[in-house]
């Protein structure tokens, strides 16, 4: 069973969508990584999300989104941003009352992206 059934079947598959959308509800006003979606199409950005999260949780995805290193390349996103996400992830998680096992787990999968997203590792 991959990390996408265990969460639905811990949480819900509605859920899913919920933690996207409650974690980037959060991000877009926070005060260290907000700046990075000043003028960007939020529900558009949250539905992508969406997808390439299910996608990258192992289950049925749509995401047709560009390579992650192009999208963020010119954004300037560090580690410390990069961390700042992923406390707020942690978060969200927990909030949402996802067990602190998948919780991890999905945190791992996402830190996996950090090279991606920083250009640099952690």
């Amino acid at each position: 069973m991959n990390l996408y059934d265990q969460v639905c079947q811990q949480v819900g598959q509605t859920q899913i969508e919920k933690i996207v959308r409650s974690f980037y509800e959060r991000a877009f006003f926070d005060g260290i990584i907000g700046h990075f979606f000043f003028g960007l199409d939020h529900e558009s950005l949250i539905a992508k999300q969406t997808a390439f999260t299910i996608a990258l949780l192992g289950g049925p995805s749509d995401y047709k989104g560009k390579p992650l290193v192009a999208v963020h390349k010119s954004l300037g996103i560090n580690n410390a941003h990069f961390g700042r996400r992923q406390v707020i992830m942690g978060e969200v998680l927990s909030q949402h009352k996802v067990p602190p096992d998948l919780a991890a787990a999905w945190l791992e999968l996402e830190e996996r992206l950090r090279p991606l997203i920083t250009g640099s590792p952690k």
